[in-house]
């Protein structure tokens, strides 16, 4: 039996940017143009996931960004391209929501729970393995609005898409 692909509701479908715009805190390594979907900060570093405002399959972007002391030290991926196939978003029934990656073998995993503050895990390749968790000084919780969703959907990254 073929999978039906799912379609999400209409509070998904129909979220415009100007109705959640405001639940969407600027990063400093995002630029004015583009939507902060994900922000982490710890000491002086700064972790963010950036994106085109508007979405499809085949058109938009998403990059994420690390710096250092105000000076970027990652962009994944170095172009803006779409990101089907360059990265997974998942929700899952209890709230919780994540966007992973994979970098030069170095597993990224951008996770925001709904009750507690956002971190990131970075899996090192090889065999060993090692798990290194940074914990960022806040919540988010902007992986779950519905025009996130959305996106996330426009794009083809949603776990069931």
């Amino acid at each position: 039996m073929l999978a039906q692909a799912h379609t999400p509701v209409p509070s998904i479908t129909q979220a415009t940017l100007d109705h959640y715009r405001d639940q969407y805190d600027q990063s400093p390594v995002c630029t004015k143009d583009e939507l902060t979907l994900w922000h982490c900060e710890n000491n002086k570093r700064v972790f963010s996931l950036c994106s085109s405002q508007t979405a499809s399959r085949t058109t938009g972007y998403l990059q994420y960004r690390a710096s250092s002391a105000g000076k970027v030290t990652l962009t994944y991926p170095a172009a803006k391209v779409p990101p089907l196939g360059l990265f997974k978003y998942d929700a899952t029934s209890n709230g919780n929501a994540s966007i992973e990656f994979t970098n030069a073998g170095y597993r990224y995993s951008l996770l925001d729970p709904l009750r507690d503050k956002s971190f990131i895990v970075v899996t090192a390749p090889g065999a060993s393995g090692k798990k290194t968790e940074i914990a960022c000084a806040g919540p988010n919780q902007t992986l779950q609005l519905n025009y996130t969703l959305r996106l996330m959907h426009e794009f083809g990254l949603a776990a069931d898409d």
